[in-house]
């Protein structure tokens, strides 16, 4: 799945699978509690990665472990509503009525906003190389932005767990603007140097002009 079904079926389905799970397990508090925690852990393992930049080199699986935020909320949304509590269960449901409500909005009436929020996060271009080095590029705004440009991101994968990835490195262009695999990427292992190069859409008229820039890899 690409990272706009994901977010879309997060939307979506996420309240709805949150109420049948806490339906069926109406006599197994033990089974709730344990997904409740174990839902909990990882938006926090999420959370703890996200600050420290570490992530998957899947992105499926990573903006799985993202949505994890929504499903961890609608969980516990829910299990307001299973308590005898009546003041948690006012408070939930008031809560339910803010967030589903704008979850279902963001993913029908809004879902334009969504693909645009979303594309921002999308990788436009890859390259890997041999020593754990990952180059990626993403388009800056869109074509109702305001802003347009191109940002660098450099990974390494970590050598004992090859399918986790940090990042070493992030550079934004807001004057550069390229297609897919239009600039050139050349890699010096030796100097950890990445030199960049590219006939850009110039931002003045539109028209091409030469570009080229180095990054030193820390």
């Amino acid at each position: 799945m690409n990272p706009f079904s994901i977010t879309l079926t997060a939307l979506w389905a996420y309240p709805i699978l949150s109420l049948i799970f806490f339906v069926f397990t109406k006599r197994k508090p033990k089974t709730r509690i344990w997904v409740i925690s174990i839902s909990i852990a990882l938006t926090v393992l999420t959370t703890l990665a996200l600050l420290l930049k570490i992530s998957t080199i899947s992105v499926s699986l990573n903006w799985l472990l993202v949505s994890g935020f929504y499903l961890s909320l609608s969980l516990i949304l829910w299990w307001s509503q299973f308590q005898p509590n009546t003041f948690l269960k006012i408070v939930g449901a008031l809560f339910m009525t803010g967030v589903f409500g704008i979850g279902y909005l963001s993913g029908t009436l809004g879902i334009l906003g969504v693909g645009f929020i979303v594309a921002d996060f999308e990788t436009d271009t890859e390259k890997k190389w041999s020593d754990g080095i990952i180059y990626r590029e993403r388009s800056i705004g869109n074509a109702i932005s305001d802003y347009r440009g191109t940002r660098i991101e450099i990974y390494k994968t970590v050598a004992w767990l090859p399918v986790f990835e940090y990042r070493i490195t992030q550079k934004e262009y807001y004057n550069v603007i390229a297609y897919p695999n239009e600039i050139k990427v050349n890699y010096e292992p030796n100097k950890h140097i990445i030199h960049l190069s590219a006939n850009i859409v110039s931002v003045n008229d539109g028209g091409r002009e030469k570009w080229s820039d180095s990054i030193k890899l820390k």
